[in-house]
Formats: structure tokens, C-alpha cells, sequence
């Protein structure tokens, strides 16, 4: 029988191992490409364009309904509700980065700050209801703080530059994979009572 919620963890997971895939495909496939010294979206537009678009464009798709299950098991507090919505947002912005590269010009920009504004404050706005959910203790609302953290520091030291975007683009893709395997991991321990009958 097909469960929703397990659906929705697999598509936290996939979302960002398929971006990791296309990324360093792409990053492959572009010669003279330096990692860390060029923008993360000159990818984009290079030799490996057709990977690293598609992996944006197929990890900002999952990205929409694992924010949606996310909210639907956890249902703790309003935060938690907002913080889902914005998730969902940078999916959808994620989207737009795939979709309207660097040719795009301004509406590139555009996408790109939504998507790592958007990701920094659902990161903010879901410390606190990770840290009060038995299926996110202990350890993902302090790796989401240290993220958090991490990414002021860089923006401080070095603004917004490549390396900065590099980092943040790592730290995201290891962030959204540990948050949906940890779900999964809840999910396979309360879904069996939960179809006995009992509630999680």
C-alpha cells in the first residue's frame, strides 16, 4: 500500500543525492572550471549545462514535497509550519536556477538570492521546532544552528562570493540529506504502530 510519508522522506533524499550527481558531473564535464574560485551557477552554462540544470531543477521539484511531509509528521507548532512553507519555497526557487541560468541575466539573480535567502530563514525558523521533536533530537536542530552559524561567518569573512555559495551549496546538500534520513529512520519506527491502530 502506498504511504505518503515514506514517499515524501524518499524524495529528501533523492532530491539532493541527484544534485550532488548532476553537480559533480557537471563540474567534470566543464573543463577549465575552478572549484570554489567560480560561481556555483556558472555550471550552468557551460559544457555540463544539461546536468547541473537538471539536478537543480529535479532537487528543487522533491524538495516541495518533502517540506510538505516534514510539516505533516512533525506538526508541532507554527514555526514549524513557516519554516516548511519557506523550505518549499527554496524548492521552487531552485527550480527557477535550473530553469533561468546566468543568460537569463537579472532574473537569474533574482532566483538565486530567493533560493539562499529562503534556505538560510527556513534553516532559522526550524531550529527551535527541531530541537522540541522527538523525531529530530538530539542532534539536528545543533547541526542546523552550527549551519546557521557557518554561513554568518562566511558571509562576514569573505561576503557573497563564490566561495562562499560553494560552501553553502555543500553544507545544504549534507543538512537536507542527514534531516530526511533521520526521518526516514522515525517513520520506520512509528509507522508500525501507527497501522496497529496507535498514534504516533
Amino acid at each position: 500500500m502506498f504511504d505518503w510519508r515514506r514517499a515524501g522522506s524518499w524524495c529528501g533524499l533523492a532530491g539532493p543525492v541527484i544534485f550532488l550527481v548532476c553537480w559533480v558531473v557537471a563540474i567534470t564535464s566543464t573543463p577549465g572550471y575552478k572549484f570554489g574560485e567560480q560561481w556555483v551557477s556558472d555550471l550552468g552554462v557551460g559544457r555540463g549545462a544539461a546536468y547541473f540544470n537538471a539536478g537543480a531543477i529535479i532537487a528543487g521539484i522533491l524538495t516541495i514535497p518533502f517540506a510538505a511531509i516534514l510539516v505533516m509528521v512533525l506538526r508541532s507548532e507554527p514555526l514549524l509550519y513557516i519554516g516548511g512553507v519557506t523550505l518549499a519555497g527554496a524548492g521552487v526557487a531552485l527550480i527557477g536556477v535550473g530553469v533561468f541560468t546566468e543568460n537569463a541575466g537579472q532574473m537569474h539573480w533574482n532566483v538565486s538570492v530567493t533560493f539562499f535567502s529562503l534556505v538560510l530563514l527556513s534553516l532559522v525558523l526550524l531550529i527551535f521546532p527541531f530541537l522540541k521533536s522527538a523525531a529530530m533530537r538530539p542532534w539536528v536542530a545543533p547541526l542546523t544552528a552550527i549551519m546557521v552559524l557557518i554561513g554568518c561567518v562566511l558571509l562576514a569573512a569573505f561576503q557573497a562570493g563564490a566561495l562562499t555559495e560553494t560552501v553553502t551549496v555543500a553544507m545544504v546538500i549534507v543538512w537536507s540529506i542527514f534531516i530526511a534520513w533521520r526521518l526516514r529512520v522515525y517513520l520506520c519506527v512509528t509507522l508500525p504502530s501507527t497501522q496497529n491502530g496507535q498514534t504516533t
